[in-house]
């Protein structure tokens, strides 16, 4: 039996999530063989937990060792750059997302990568947990489509933050809800108008669409607490419930009684706690602490690279993603002027 070739893979920035895709990599049986980073306190932590050598150039690393893969963690504002460097040197590349500033940047990166056949793969981890295949399955088996989803973030990452960065961040935030549903509904493409767009404050976003048919409403918030991550499929045929920081999903019956209404609350926290716990044992007999869809998606990207197939994420579906996140980018600008000169 012929086994796949291991890939050896580079580390772009040291930081949180250089760590957890270091330690995806390794758990997908890749060697780490160098990490890049400006601070060398931070390369050289990483190596001496993951292995490799420490840079803190990557023109140096792409000239001194090989690597098949290149994952980019570092800020939005060097993605650009780094994902250039590394298709240009005949690379593959898994960044983080949004995989660049604007659309047409984000393009442009597209282009080069077909050109060269080589991988360009943005990490929208979400899609890829256990509890959207779950969802995906059972959406599968429905005769109907949803009514209504609705998406519920509440993030810290906004701590120690200007106020003039946070719906910066929300808009980083954005590719996790519109990614999902571009792996749950792949038929059409997400639509980009109408999209109605609320910013009460600073780190506070809601939006309101249409994807196929049914209304899509996404909350994002830099100031709630506690922290939250869920999505609802609102159903005839009965919700479906997913959390989005775990990975899993509860599914609701559609059954309708007086009996059932009472006890609706109780059947729903029995049955998270049921999913919660199996999520929870599952994920530590995986070694998979944190980040729950990451080692899958990278799994799948390794396997891209090595059968020469395309990758787990569509160039359309990217661009699609980037499209909506600069639209609504555009939308909280105009809305921040209109209040600046509203107030001066």
């Amino acid at each position: 039996m012929q086994t796949e070739e291991q890939l050896t893979v580079a580390i772009v920035g040291a930081g949180l999530m250089g760590n957890w895709h270091a330690h995806a990599a390794q758990k997908n049986g890749a060697v780490i063989a160098a990490v890049i980073d400006s601070s060398a306190q931070a390369a050289n932590k990483l190596v001496g937990r993951y292995g490799g050598r420490a840079f803190s150039d990557f023109e140096q690393a792409l000239e001194q060792t090989h690597f098949d893969v290149v994952h980019i963690c570092t800020p939005l504002k060097t993605h650009v750059l780094f994902a250039k460097q590394a298709l240009t040197a005949e690379k593959h590349v898994i960044v983080e997302k949004p995989v660049a500033p604007t659309r047409s940047e984000l393009n442009d990166l597209q282009e080069l990568a077909a050109s060269k056949n080589l991988l360009l793969c943005p990490v929208h981890q979400f899609a890829f947990q256990r509890g959207v295949a779950s969802a995906r399955k059972e959406l599968a088996r429905r005769t109907s489509g949803p009514l209504a989803v609705s998406f519920d973030f509440a993030s810290a990452g906004g701590l120690g933050r200007e106020a003039h960065e946070l719906n910066q961040i929300l808009v980083e935030i954005l590719p996790h809800p519109l990614s999902i549903l571009s792996e749950l509904w792949p038929e059409a493409p997400l639509e980009q108008e109408p999209l109605f767009v609320d910013n009460p404050r600073d780190g506070e976003l809601f939006t309101h669409s249409h994807h196929q048919g049914f209304p899509v409403t996404v909350k994002l918030s830099l100031n709630a607490r506690p922290t939250h991550c869920s999505m609802t499929i609102d159903h005839e045929q009965g919700a479906i419930h997913l959390n989005l920081f775990h990975g899993f999903a509860v599914f609701e019956s559609p059954a309708v009684s007086r009996i059932r209404k009472i006890m609706a609350p109780f059947a729903l926290s029995l049955n998270t706690l049921i999913a919660a716990t199996r999520n929870l044992s599952e994920r530590a007999l995986n070694r998979e602490p944190a980040y729950p869809g990451l080692r899958t998606l990278i799994h799948q990207c390794y396997r891209s690279v090595q059968h020469s197939t395309p990758g787990p994420i569509s160039r359309e579906n990217t661009l699609a993603v980037a499209t909506i996140a600069e639209l609504v980018e555009s939308k909280l600008s105009h809305a921040t002027t209109t209040q600046m000169e509203q107030g001066g």
